[in-house]
């Protein structure tokens, strides 16, 4: 009986780790916390997952980096955007940096981090480093889920060592969860979503790569990745996070793919303007048409016809074509998970694939009830020969369904624990029946 005891158990721990082909959750209760203290916890947190998260950020730094570009970086881009930082981000950036072992010096490639260093990381997409990609939603008649579906694969520059780190952080904080899809101890958010159902993720909108190509306002610049975050922290709809991201001043122009319970929108900011709202029907620039009713795509630049056109990259005009080509979806033949999974694996085009050798994540996301799909390369950098979109279901403690829309079922955590009260009770009953008689019903 204790042999079979200790057995259940054993399927209950097995339940909670067998998470093959995933990446960790970390959680952080933010509840009346300080910023610091939520800081400190993200950085405890991903220390004990990756010991040496400090060299592997220095690897990744001194992949991106050379010497002189750092060090132009830290000196002349980097305090203008910290001046403009809100104070409680700062704090939590500080949390996290005390929780792991820093270096005065910031020298990427020495093995070690510094504090400088650890900034730079968290706001890579506003130093010229932007999350490129494809994006893809599609909502009322032609969606076939319980509300809109939408679809990002980020492209980004990547190295082993960041594709090692990648992670979901779920701050849980009094009135929302807010998940951040992204990298161990980095505070800030490309991608994410909050339990209200707002899904925001950024692309760069440049037609080739800013970094060192322009100058930077030296004053007055907002963070995109933390203004996203401040977004879901503080919005339940694509109407309300427009209205908190529209007037910021980015570094460098960028599209923000939108999705809540009811829609899909993208909101395209045009470096030193105003940030404009797009619609599946908003009027487009005559070579890039789109009469997909309730469907809206995106790339790295800007289709909105009241915008400079700026879709120079080859990249992203046939990436464009291509959306444009798998958009078929109506009230008769609506869009389920499986047809956005494979919109966004999709590898026609060579060389201009939308499913590429720098996708890093691929996800797809249904806000009706936060789930999450997620694909995450691999450290080798080596996509398989078939991705597939993992689920996580449970991020935000809900019940959802696969991408095939069968059943969840009841989880094994819950049909060990049945088992073990099962054989408590048997054991209870037979204690109970094995003793011998009291005197007064001996027989005689």
């Amino acid at each position: 009986m204790t042999h079979l005891l200790a057995f259940l158990l054993s399927l209950n721990t097995v339940a909670v780790a067998d998470d093959d082909g995933k990446i960790p959750v970390m959680r952080i209760d933010a509840t009346e916390h300080p910023p610091l203290q939520t800081g400190l916890e993200t950085g405890r947190q991903a220390k004990a997952l990756f010991p040496d998260i400090e060299r592997r950020y220095d690897a990744h730094l001194a992949a991106l980096f050379s010497p002189a570009a750092f060090d132009e970086t830290v000196h002349k881009y980097l305090p203008a955007i910290l001046a403009q930082l809100e104070p409680e981000y700062q704090e939590e950036l500080k949390g996290v940096a005390g929780a792991w072992s820093l270096a005065r010096d910031s020298t990427p490639g020495d093995g070690q981090l510094s504090l400088d260093e650890y900034r730079i990381l968290n706001l890579l997409p506003d130093l010229g480093f932007a999350p490129n990609g494809s994006g893809f939603g599609a909502f009322g008649k032609a969606s076939a889920e319980n509300g809109p579906i939408v679809g990002r694969n980020l492209d980004w520059n990547s190295s082993p060592e960041l594709r090692s780190l990648q992670a979901i952080t779920v701050y849980e904080y009094d009135d929302r969860s807010i998940v951040n899809i992204g990298f161990a101890g980095i505070v800030s958010v490309m991608s994410g979503f909050n339990s209200q159902g707002l899904f925001l993720s950024l692309f760069g909108a440049e037609p080739y790569s800013p970094y060192r190509s322009v100058n930077m306002p030296d004053k007055g610049l907002s963070s995109s990745v933390f203004e996203l975050r401040r977004a879901l922290e503080k919005s339940s709809s694509v109407t309300r996070a427009s209205a908190d991201l529209q007037y910021k001043t980015y570094s460098f122009s960028n599209n923000i793919l939108m999705a809540d319970k009811r829609s899909v929108q993208v909101l395209e900011y045009p470096a030193g303007g105003i940030a404009q709202i797009r619609l599946w029907s908003s009027p487009l620039r005559t070579n890039r048409q789109w009469e997909k009713p309730q469907q809206i795509a995106l790339v790295d630049c800007h289709l909105l016809a009241t915008l400079p056109d700026n879709c120079k990259d080859a990249n992203d005009v046939v990436r464009w074509q291509r959306l444009r080509t798998l958009a078929g979806f109506s009230a008769t033949q609506p869009a389920n998970g499986n047809a956005i999974s494979a919109l966004l694996f999709d590898t026609s085009n060579r060389s201009y694939e939308i499913f590429n050798d720098e996708t890093l994540q691929s996800m797809v996301f249904l806000p009706a009830d936060n789930s999450l799909y997620l694909y995450t390369a691999p450290v080798s950098g080596k996509a398989p020969l078939a991705p597939v979109h993992q689920p996580y279901l449970d991020l935000l403690a809900q019940n959802g369904e696969s991408l095939d829309n069968g059943s969840k079922g009841i989880s094994s955590i819950w049909l060990a624990w049945l088992a073990i009260l099962l054989l408590l009770g048997i054991t209870v009953w037979v204690s109970l029946h094995s003793r011998p008689p009291s005197d007064g019903f001996r027989d005689g």
